[in-house]
């Protein structure tokens, strides 16, 4: 994996013992960088610098953080992290900056995904085959599952289960306040994207919104977004009945009749209709700014 942990910075400030200046403020990045990789393409490295010519903390953190050395962003890892201490002299200090694959630049997302089955209670199968006793007949139950006193007790299925964790940092532009912020996302919990999200890829109706953590500070937040994803679908079969749409968090049940078999004249029970119930309601997703990249200049 290709790497520039331990080479020259491009602008030369590691290079030589070369400073970097600002406001009158001396830069200079130390020795002894330092950096993990994994094989399931995570990582961490952290950087170190001495400020100094100011007696002032903070002057010195905006030096390093206004100035000329571009910290946000190194070995494809973002900034996670800042500490200072005092250095060798009253008017120094040494910063020290954190970076993972895992932190978000700011308006952008990571994504992890987690696809540990849920399960449906399904009362009727795909196919059904029957089997039955010398000299007796088994009745056709239409695909009814495991029929028990003239009702389908149905079985537990696996059906196929996608939760997103999108850890995403938020421009301080969109926030307006924290308290504000987090009342949006209160309001947006519990709802379904009413138009297309991350790039298009789930359309409207395929992503419910189940929450969000983290702190909402007033700068630039840093949040864990929940997105539990289903596939819409189209011209469903189920039981004999064809022509089902249902979108992804919808519910979809079955009405059964009691009918008498042809072949065995024993009652068995058939669906009689298919019944789709919508759940949650829609919203607008892109709210929460998600990927959204700053509009006003820092």
């Amino acid at each position: 994996m290709a790497s520039d942990l331990n080479n020259n910075l491009p602008n030369g400030l590691y290079q030589g013992g070369s400073l970097g200046i600002f406001n009158g403020i001396r830069i200079k990045e130390q020795r002894g960088r330092s950096g993990v990789e994994t094989t399931s393409g995570t990582g961490t490295a952290q950087r170190t610098w001495l400020v100094s010519n100011t007696e002032n903390p903070q002057a010195a953190k905006a030096a390093l953080i206004d100035g000329p050395v571009l910290i946000n962003e190194f070995d494809g890892k973002f900034i996670e992290s800042l500490e200072w201490d005092t250095g060798l002299s009253s008017d120094s200090w040494e910063f020290t900056a954190h970076y993972s694959a895992a932190v978000p630049n700011l308006g952008s997302y990571t994504v992890s995904i987690d696809t540990t089955g849920g399960t449906i209670l399904q009362t009727t199968s795909y196919e059904q085959t029957r089997f039955a006793i010398a000299g007796k007949q088994a009745p056709d139950f239409k695909k009814a599952i495991d029929v028990q006193d003239g009702a389908p007790q149905g079985v537990q299925r696996i059906i196929p289960t996608l939760k997103i964790n999108v850890r995403a940092k938020i421009p301080t532009e969109f926030i307006y306040s924290p308290m504000r912020y987090a009342k949006l996302i209160a309001r947006l919990t519990g709802t379904t994207n009413v138009a297309p999200m991350f790039d298009d890829e789930f359309a409207p109706g395929e992503l419910l919104f189940a929450g969000a953590s983290g702190d909402v500070v007033a700068e630039d937040p840093q949040l864990s977004f929940t997105f539990l994803a289903s596939e819409n679908a189209t011209d469903l079969s189920i039981g004999g009945i064809s022509g089902i749409t249902k979108p992804g968090h919808a519910y979809a049940w079955a009405l059964f009749d009691t009918d008498k078999d042809s072949t065995t004249g024993l009652l068995v029970s058939k669906p009689r209709a298919i019944y789709v119930d919508k759940i949650y309601g829609g919203a607008d997703h892109d709210l929460l700014k998600i990927g959204h990249a700053p509009t006003v200049s820092a």
